[in-house]
């Protein structure tokens, strides 16, 4: 293992690295603690991402819509709730929920500690944080006495094109008869956790939580687990820029023949011409693929599409020669 590839923050270049859980860049906006991931100089302006903690919100954050930028949350801890348009969902772990360019959203944690992993395309609008936020070098997250100076707020919507909407704030619905499968196109959604197209690929169940119909070509998404000793062989893309997210278990990620051990919260870059492949070596481990500039995420609708939600380890593997027209190469 090169410890030069373990960083405590996203460098600002598109080049390999891991960032431990509960690291990255770290910024307090309004009571939340932002870990920021990768942002627009690390991902080839793909898209950034972030790790949001809260307490319970005093109020929803304004309600608004970006002009270009695609908004996703998956719920990791607790109870986020999620406006867009004229519907309100409350997320619970595993839950994800995207809003397209234009459509109106907000969001709440509802909870003592919730937490959600957030990509947000193109790369850049993570900014936000920045120019709204300060810098929070603390592991605990703030009393709620915690000043915060809203007067920073204001700029930096403006300058991020954060466009605020004065609108009613819905009751929630539990989107049972909506809510468990992907649309055809472009649209917003919410996803209860396990719904979305399934895979199953060399012992591996891919799930895809966002696709590039959907994204308009702008970002993909699919979760991806399997029991110990599964294993994907080296793999490369020519175009497209990969991130990988451990919800949960332990996961032997291999860079440029760089071996790494990742647990739940840490996080890994892995830019276009990287060599990659993985092994689980807990009894189970779950992780989150995102992926921009490329459509290489697909090499996993290869497998065999399923009903069922649980991964086999039986599922047999697909050649490379089978996959045409997706950004996937094997090593040898």
């Amino acid at each position: 293992m090169t410890q030069q590839t373990i960083l405590d923050r996203p460098p600002g270049r598109t080049v390999r690295y891991i960032v431990r859980g509960g690291q990255g860049r770290s910024v307090l906006v309004a009571g939340q603690v932002i870990r920021i991931l990768a942002g627009v100089g690390d991902t080839a302006s793909g898209y950034g991402a972030v790790v949001l903690e809260s307490t319970v919100d005093k109020r929803p954050i304004p309600m608004h819509f970006h002009e270009k930028e695609h908004d996703t949350w998956l719920c990791t801890r607790g109870r986020l709730q999620v406006w867009s348009n004229d519907r309100c969902r409350v997320l619970t772990e595993g839950d994800f929920a995207y809003v397209k360019p234009g459509d109106t959203h907000s969001y709440q944690c509802v909870s003592p500690r919730t937490q959600f992993f957030g990509i947000v395309a193109p790369g850049g609008w993570e900014g936000f944080f920045d120019d709204a936020g300060e810098p929070w070098a603390e592991a605990a997250l703030p009393q709620p006495s915690h000043p915060y100076d809203f007067s920073r707020m204001g700029p930096a919507m403006g300058k991020h094109g954060v466009m605020r909407v004065e609108k009613d704030y819905c009751a929630p619905g539990n989107g049972d008869a909506t809510d468990r499968e992907l649309p055809k196109g472009p649209a917003t959604y919410a996803l209860q956790s396990g719904y979305g197209t399934r895979h199953l690929l060399n012992g591996h169940l891919a799930t895809t939580l966002l696709d590039m119909a959907i994204s308009e070509g702008a970002l993909e998404i699919r979760t991806i687990e399997a029991g110990r000793g599964a294993r994907m062989p080296s793999l490369q893309h020519q175009g497209t820029h990969l991130t990988l997210y451990v919800l949960n278990g332990t996961l032997l990620l291999t860079l440029d023949d760089e071996a790494h051990e990742l647990h739940d919260g840490d996080f890994a870059n892995i830019p276009a011409g990287t060599n990659y492949s993985t092994e689980v070596i807990s009894g189970n481990a779950r992780w989150v693929y995102s992926a921009a500039n490329g459509n290489g995420l697909s090499y996993w609708s290869a497998g065999d599409t399923t009903e069922g939600f649980a991964f086999e380890t039986s599922a047999a593997s697909v050649g490379l020669d089978q996959v045409a027209g997706v950004d996937v190469d094997l090593v040898q």
